[in-house]
């Protein structure tokens, strides 16, 4: 193919997608293998989908066979490519797990733990691709890929990414001859093509940086999961994360990032608590389910999504209107990806808020910095960005604990970097410290057979045993839960009335019992909260009092 006489279709395409489909056919030129550098939601999959098509019409016209091969890494990516590719009215088949295989076709998608597999090896082979293109190219130096490119020697190589950065600081010239850069964020969001942000970040001198600093880094190079998981999935930081959303993004639409699974949880529940609809999605989030939740959160229904790695590449929703960063990262190519799913461009849409509660624009600096990106490319090592650059270092030792008294509310404020405006809208200091002290998280348990946690607005409560004095972790499904915006509960002082709506809900009634029996107390009197507790003086207690009461509760 001569590359300087292809006929291009650039119908619907933007001037920058046009210039980089030209670039990458005058690299192919030259080079064998290229990869295309462009910022997350400027378009990557609808630029080289085109080129797909512009391929497959020139060789229609010189009568001649083509096999163009799109490989990707998660079953999202190819979903959105496939997409894609259906937009334009090209037939593709999948080579991905059980999916039913029309190998006759000229494009495939591939996933690329499904290519080399025994099943597919052979098949593979034997279709001769003329081209590849990797989406999230900066995957590509796995040795899957490596094997891959192998295979076809002879084959046009295009690698697509956001990030051309390792952790490891690796070069990509390995499978990569040249890299074509696009303009810098800044440049797109000047030009009205991705969304401005506003930023807010904790202090470089705040505990929870220190924190982060001191953090233990794992074989892979990143912030080891176990280390972060024990220091910040813990009540006193998780409230101040939920404490900036409020602050800064209340009533938005957004995305959290997490550390571990647990983690994903816990902030989902204390953001559910405080009657924010955020739910936890990962890995182990079975496929279906995870699509439903998707599909009911761009449909505005789900409020947050509370995710471990999952919407950091090629997730497409451009409502969301606030990134909240609660996940360590020493990963540069992490954090573009992460607050890239904040920038797309959608009407209606002024800013996004991005809550930085892990320090990252102390180590990276903000997400439209100009990056050197043809350094990373080549693997170098502490490149300086040019402007809003901030150099990680350790100041002096610190014991990795968390310590309620270092916490000083000046230097645990958060610090605005770029725009942001409180989004509080009640004026009354008074107010808002009951609505604080009200809406604080709880733990306690239930004579040792049960945990309640949450606040009195919404609770759950969990099975629960302690092990020589110390509480268990593993508290498994919750057994009861309950959320005053549904139906309020609260007892008075009229025991037979108490009696009655108790008896409305079969899981509160047969929770009630049951801890009666375990306290030794009958069910008429737990239900007399005159007897309850010696101290009680009060005419009525909510659902949540009462739990409380009882795991006070001491046979007199």
């Amino acid at each position: 193919m001569d590359f300087a006489k292809i006929v291009q279709d650039n119908i619907n395409l933007r001037p920058h997608q046009i210039e980089a489909k030209a670039k990458i056919f005058d690299a192919w030129s030259k080079y064998d293998s290229v990869m295309l550098q462009m910022p997350t939601g400027t378009g990557k999959t609808y630029l080289f989908t085109s080129l797909i098509n512009d391929l497959l019409c020139n060789y229609k016209r010189e009568h001649k066979e083509i096999n163009i091969l799109v490989v990707a890494h998660r079953t999202e990516l190819l979903d959105q490519i496939s997409a894609t590719l259906s937009r334009f009215g090209i037939a593709h088949g999948f080579i991905q797990g059980a999916r039913e295989q029309h190998l006759w076709k000229r494009v495939q998608v591939g996933s690329i733990m499904s290519l080399l597999t025994d099943k597919n090896y052979y098949n593979v082979c034997r279709q001769r691709f003329d081209y590849i293109i990797v989406d999230e190219a900066h995957h590509s130096l796995a040795d899957t890929y490596m094997k891959l490119f192998n295979l076809f020697p002879e084959a046009k190589k295009l690698g697509v990414t956001a990030t051309p950065w390792r952790l490891n600081h690796e070069s990509f010239l390995s499978l990569y001859q040249h890299l074509i850069t696009s303009p810098q964020i800044s440049w797109f969001i000047n030009k009205g093509l991705l969304a401005d942000f506003d930023y807010v970040s904790i202090k470089p001198n705040s505990e929870v940086q220190k924190l982060v600093n001191n953090s233990e880094v794992a074989s892979t190079g990143d912030f080891s999961n176990t280390d972060l998981d024990n220091t910040f999935n813990n009540q006193r930081i998780r409230a101040k994360v939920y404490e900036s959303y409020e602050k800064f993004a209340k009533g938005r639409q957004g995305i959290i990032y997490a550390i571990n699974k647990r983690h994903a949880a816990n902030i989902a529940e204390l953001y559910s608590s405080h009657g924010v609809n955020a739910v936890a999605v990962d890995c182990d989030t079975p496929k279906e389910v995870r699509h439903d939740l998707i599909s009911s959160f761009k449909e505005g229904k789900i409020k947050v999504l509370v995710n471990v790695d999952i919407f950091t590449e090629g997730f497409d929703c451009p409502s969301v209107s606030f990134i909240q960063l609660a996940r360590p990262t020493k990963s540069l190519a992490l954090y573009i990806q992460q607050v890239g799913r904040g920038l797309r461009v959608v009407e209606g849409k002024e800013k996004t808020i991005i809550i930085d509660n892990v320090g990252l624009y102390n180590y990276f600096g903000l997400p439209d910095a100009n990056r050197k990106w043809l350094y990373h490319f080549k693997g170098h090592e502490d490149v300086v960005h040019e402007e809003n650059s901030r150099l990680f270092s350790n100041e002096g030792e610190f014991v990795a604990e968390v310590d309620e008294s270092r916490f000083r509310e000046d230097n645990e404020r958060m610090m605005v970097v770029r725009g942001a405006q409180d989004a509080s809208t009640d004026d009354s200091a008074e107010p808002k410290k009951a609505l604080r002290q009200k809406m604080e998280i709880k733990e306690f348990s239930l004579c040792d057979y049960y945990l309640v946690r949450g606040t009195e607005m919404a609770f759950k409560v969990y099975p629960f045993v302690k092990k020589h004095g110390k509480s268990t972790e593993a508290v498994g499904n919750c057994v009861y839960e309950y959320n005053e915006k549904a139906k309020r509960i609260v007892f008075g002082t009229d025991t037979l009335k108490n009696h009655a709506i108790a008896n409305t809900n079969i899981k509160l009634q047969s929770l009630l019992s049951f801890v009666a029996m375990l306290a030794s107390i009958s069910y008429d009197d737990i239900l007399d909260i005159s007897k309850l507790y010696p101290n009680v003086s009060q005419d009525e207690m909510t659902l949540f009092e009462m739990l409380e009461a009882i795991s006070k509760y001491k046979k007199q």
